[in-house]
């Protein structure tokens, strides 16, 4: 199995180190594959640049010995899936990691049946979400559940870092202090 974990990592969180050791731990894949979004991925409107997440998850899962972090969608997000066909060039048996707070809006995602038809998911549960699994069943899709609770949000981080500092790990909350990232709420 390889594991292919998205997101925009803006910033990397403690969760998001908790939530690769409880996959590691639990599935004990070949590979885990950090895939963070690019600067096209526009709806993200306080999406740091590229380069900076990229340096925060290196930092952030240096001492994880089975994880590469891809630079697909650095310049261009084609979608998800095409960004999961381009590796599965290279790797194969692929689940995608998936937080239950984007279940509710999976339906909208670009070629999402495509998806659902061809590859795998982890599911990650989160506080306050429902799991409606309708859509994985409806495609007859593999599916895992890891059951993980936590209220760390990057989105919390970004409007007060100062109040939410201790979510993230200390060489990432230095890091963003130096370079002035998330200068929300003071």
């Amino acid at each position: 199995m390889n594991i292919v974990f998205g997101g925009s990592f803006n910033p990397p969180t403690k969760a998001h180190l908790e939530i690769i050791l409880k996959l590691n731990k639990t599935f004990k894949p070949t590979n885990i594959i950090i895939l963070p979004v690019g600067k096209t991925y526009s709806w993200k409107n306080e999406l740091v640049h590229f380069d900076l997440r990229y340096q925060m998850i290196e930092k952030t899962f240096k001492n994880v010995e089975n994880l590469s972090i891809s630079k697909i969608e650095k310049n261009n997000f084609e979608g998800t899936l095409k960004s999961l066909m381009v590796l599965s060039e290279k790797y194969d048996n692929i689940y995608f990691v998936l937080g239950a707070d984007n279940l509710e809006k999976f339906h909208e995602w670009i070629n999402y049946e495509t998806l659902l038809k061809n590859y795998g998911f982890i599911i990650i549960t989160r506080t306050n979400y429902h799991l409606d699994l309708s859509l994985f069943k409806k495609f007859n899709t593999k599916y895992e559940i890891i059951n993980y609770e936590s209220d760390i949000s990057s989105s919390k981080i970004r409007k007060n870092l100062l109040k939410y500092q201790d979510d993230l790990p200390e060489n990432i909350y230095e890091f963003i202090t130096e370079n002035k990232l998330y200068q929300g709420e003071k």
